[in-house]
């Protein structure tokens, strides 16, 4: 029913003076609530900027922070698309917040502006929002360069990093929010005041139809009180429920069942409260999101107890509701790293590097991870806290286990691959020694006896392989020793005495080319035994190994009796000479016999690339 026909109602049961009561009545209680629904839609729209602003605010702090982070990967090196797109989203984001909050920014400031008040409480805090207002546009302006210049330096620069953590972020934490937090205060008080000026005003109205009614009859006491009570328990409650909604109790609605006018407002109460309440992020939708994570995350004062900790914390470490409250965060690590986690909480340290190292679950088994360590303010209490994020590592060490026991069984059975080669070689060295000594033609011996070194220094290449700890090359310095006095003691001759002498700096080889410089050695020292001695009774022979920048220059030279007249190492046809012009093909290098500089002999020099691959 509406109020009108409950008056006109009450109107037709009375004398003339309840009529004038009744009128009197409709119009006072018509006043206050007209003024009640226009500062209450005045009330909404400026607690739904206020919210606005600081939703804009925070997604252009938070997106600010997201495209400094997309733009550090890139530096580093990633350049997936989902990390340009991540960017990109950001940029356009900020951009639009900014853009969004400086209008309704500028809204703000008009209805600030554009109130009229008569209280002198109501005008102290009318000027109050217009002075915090003017604050907040001045702080803004240097916010908002700071972030677009961010959004505009070029990506190969890390100044956005050092503007966003140096300057912008404490600027928002420390002087923007606390004025905007300032501005929501006072407008909550503002309301306050206006709301307590409605209910003293809609007092004096009801006592004024109280008095009237009672000077004027019995009746038009009693109606006045019904019509009294129709309006002011629906005003009462609308009141309430307006504080509550200003105080920011958004979850607040109004339970008034009648089809009335009031009824219509307390819908319209209801509907804005919604509304508010689907702009802001709600505290429990982060908290699931925290919950949620597979990760651990703790979070620790600067004494180090535990302030809060998510789900994963409890599966991973096998801890139950409440087991956490007389655990130290550092007591959730390995004892190795109590010191340093005490000494971090003494000082209030932040480091965003990972760390490595083990976590123990309730029953002291220790879990592998990785964890990195921040700071963050708690905007009520103005603590710095300490946050844990900590991630199980459990499976990657797994993994390394096998691999390294994987290889462990490849360099072994590599290892016994060169060792059965290098004994297989050996059998067949055995097996022409045993022919040679069944042979009566001289020559035959000979070239077995040559196959016979051959067949070792390909040997002793594949033993030094196994000896080494790796297998892909070996160490040729010692190799050569090792080969030059095994030709030695094949051509041992009692009648002459042949001396070694050794000149060589450190080299590595690997098989592809140790092989071919084994033969190479071998057939030149073989020559050199075989031919430079032949009228003397003592000889020397020098082998030099040096580096010349990018290649390794090998001179073997012997003081005997020189080369032939008219020789030609590339005319030669012998099987030794055809073979040391392949050999050196195989190394990719240059290979020649010269005379020696000064006085009689020969030496023979070999100039090679390492090739590593």
């Amino acid at each position: 029913m509406r109020l009108a026909t409950k008056l006109l109602l009450g109107f037709s049961l009375v004398a003339i003076l309840l009529l004038i009561t009744g009128s009197v009545s409709y119009y006072f209680s018509s006043e206050i609530k007209s003024e009640l629904i226009a500062e209450s839609k005045q009330t909404a729209e400026e607690m739904q900027n206020l919210t606005e602003m600081t939703v804009l605010l925070q997604n252009s702090l938070l997106y600010t922070r997201n495209y400094v982070v997309e733009n550090r990967k890139i530096r580093e090196g990633d350049s997936s698309l989902q990390t340009y797109s991540q960017m990109r989203q950001s940029e356009e984001v900020v951009t639009e917040s900014l853009d969004r909050f400086s209008k309704v920014m500028e809204k703000v400031d008009d209805q600030a502006r554009s109130v009229r008040v008569e209280s002198g409480a109501l005008q102290e805090y009318s000027d109050r929002n217009i002075t915090l207002v003017d604050s907040l546009k001045r702080a803004y302006r240097p916010y908002s360069s700071l972030v677009t210049e961010i959004l505009e330096i070029d990506r190969e620069s890390e100044f956005g990093d050092e503007a966003y953590n140096l300057t912008i972020e404490p600027y928002f934490r420390n002087t923007l929010f606390p004025i905007l937090n300032q501005l929501r205060e006072n407008s909550n008080d503002f309301v306050d005041l206006q709301l307590e000026d409605v209910e003293q005003r809609a007092e004096q109205t009801v006592a004024k139809i109280i008095v009237i009614t009672i000077s004027g009859f019995i009746l038009s006491l009693i109606l006045a009180f019904l019509v009294y009570r129709s309006i002011a328990g629906p005003l009462n409650t609308l009141t309430s429920a307006a504080k509550e909604i200003g105080d920011g109790k958004l979850d607040q609605r109004i339970d008034l069942r009648s089809k009335d006018e009031l009824g219509k407002l307390a819908a319209t109460f209801n509907k804005m409260t919604e509304n508010l309440s689907n702009s802001m992020v709600s505290r429990s939708y982060v908290n699931n999101i925290i919950q949620s994570m597979g990760d651990m995350l703790v979070v620790a004062s600067n004494s180090g107890e535990v302030l809060m900790s998510n789900k994963a914390v409890y599966e991973k470490l096998d801890y139950s509701k409440g087991d956490l409250e007389d655990v130290k965060t550092w007591e959730l690590f390995q004892k190795d790293d109590h010191d340093a986690l005490k000494q971090m909480f003494d000082e209030g340290k932040a480091g965003l590097d990972t760390n490595e190292t083990v976590v123990l679950t309730k029953a002291g088994e220790e879990i592998p991870v990785i964890y990195s360590h921040s700071m963050v303010k708690d905007e009520v209490s103005g603590k710095d806290n300490h946050v844990f994020v900590i991630s199980d590592i459990s499976g990657q060490k797994e993994t390394e286990r096998k691999i390294s026991e994987s290889l462990r069984e490849k360099n072994v059975l590599l290892s016994e691959i060169h060792h059965r080669v290098k004994n297989n070689l050996a059998v067949i060295s055995g097996l022409l020694n045993m022919q040679m000594y069944n042979l009566e033609n001289e020559g035959a011996q000979k070239a077995l006896q040559q196959s016979q070194l051959r067949i070792h220094s390909i040997a002793l290449v594949h033993e030094k392989l196994y000896q080494n700890e790796t297998f892909a090359d070996i160490q040729i310095t010692d190799f050569v020793k090792e080969l030059a006095g095994a030709i030695s003691d094949a051509f041992e001759m009692p009648d002459k005495e042949i001396s070694l002498n050794y000149e060589m700096e450190p080299l590595r080889l690997d098989i592809n080319q140790a092989i071919p410089f084994s033969l190479l050695v071998n057939e030149c020292l073989v020559n050199a035994y075989k031919h430079a001695f032949k009228e003397q009774e003592s000889g020397e022979i020098s082998i030099t190994l040096s580096k010349n920048g990018a290649n390794v220059d090998v001179e073997i030279a012997d003081n005997g009796i020189g080369l032939p007249a008219g020789f030609d190492m590339e005319k030669e046809s012998s099987l030794g000479l055809t073979l040391i012009r392949t050999l050196v093909s195989q190394l990719k290098g240059t290979g020649e016999y010269r005379k020696r500089p000064k006085g009689e002999g020969t030496r023979f020099l070999l100039s090679f690339s390492p090739d590593k691959k």
